[in-house]
């Protein structure tokens, strides 16, 4: 087999281990550069994509007696003890491990293009059921189901420091955290990777919007935008003494 024929190695040939991986080297190599990998140990066909030449020859630089024979085969020492690899040994090797390097490269790079049709394909198949089930309701509106599942995927795409939440997903989490409390929202955002903003950026939404209350501060500006967003005229006014803590003397 000529290595210099090949344009990019097999599934299967990536895959090779133990005495397949030794049967591929003795025949696309030789069998001196076949028994350097043999005896380092060098078993499996995907070890080599993280591997350099001078890494695999160091062995070849010691002085050990019982690969006398194979340093001859394989090259020369210089009369300050160096060793130096032939020039075709070395172009044999700098071909396999490029052929084997390609193609983890070329394979991380079909995986993540097949990871992001897998997204593309459940966000649109996702809408399509909406829009006939909205079609056939007469609902308009898209929830926040949508948003919240194609947030997702884009921040799982990114470090954790730059994920990004619209503000139709920072409502639906700052009414999570009101309703169900702090402990309920930590619990549901440790388990959902990416799916909700971390709780100090909902404390400083909250700050922002002046959600917070603020005992005896009235604050009657407010109300009335509030209720002409809502177009309400009514108002009921009640004593809240939750705060209130009885005392027995």
């Amino acid at each position: 087999m000529d290595l210099f024929q090949l344009n990019e190695l097999t599934d299967d040939t990536v895959n090779l281990c133990n005495n397949d991986f030794y049967n591929f080297l003795e025949n696309s190599l030789n069998k001196d550069l076949c028994e350097l990998f043999r005896v380092q140990a060098i078993r499996h066909m995907t070890s080599l994509s993280s591997i350099t030449i001078d890494r695999i020859i160091e062995i070849l630089t010691l002085d050990i007696g019982d690969l006398n024979n194979l340093k001859k085969s394989l090259g020369f020492v210089t009369s300050d003890g160096k060793f130096h690899l032939r020039l075709g040994h070395r172009n044999l090797l700098e071909r396999l491990l490029l052929l084997v390097k390609s193609k983890k490269n070329s394979s991380i790079k079909n995986s993540d293009l097949s990871n992001q049709c897998m997204k593309e394909q459940i966000h649109e198949k996702c809408l399509e059921m909406w829009r006939k089930a909205s079609n056939s309701s007469n609902v308009t509106y898209i929830p926040v189901l949508f948003s919240w599942i194609n947030s997702i995927f884009q921040n799982l795409q990114k470090t954790k420091n730059k994920y990004r939440y619209d503000n139709q997903i920072q409502e639906f989490a700052l009414l999570i955290f009101i309703l169900g409390g702090r402990n309920c929202y930590e619990f549901l955002r440790l388990n959902l990777p990416s799916a909700l903003p971390h709780i100090t950026n909902l404390e400083l939404l909250i700050r922002n919007q002046e959600f917070k209350v603020i005992e005896c501060e009235f604050r009657f500006n407010l109300l009335k935008e509030y209720s002409r967003s809502t177009n309400c005229n009514y108002i009921f006014v009640a004593e809240d003494a939750t705060r209130s803590i009885s005392c027995i003397d």
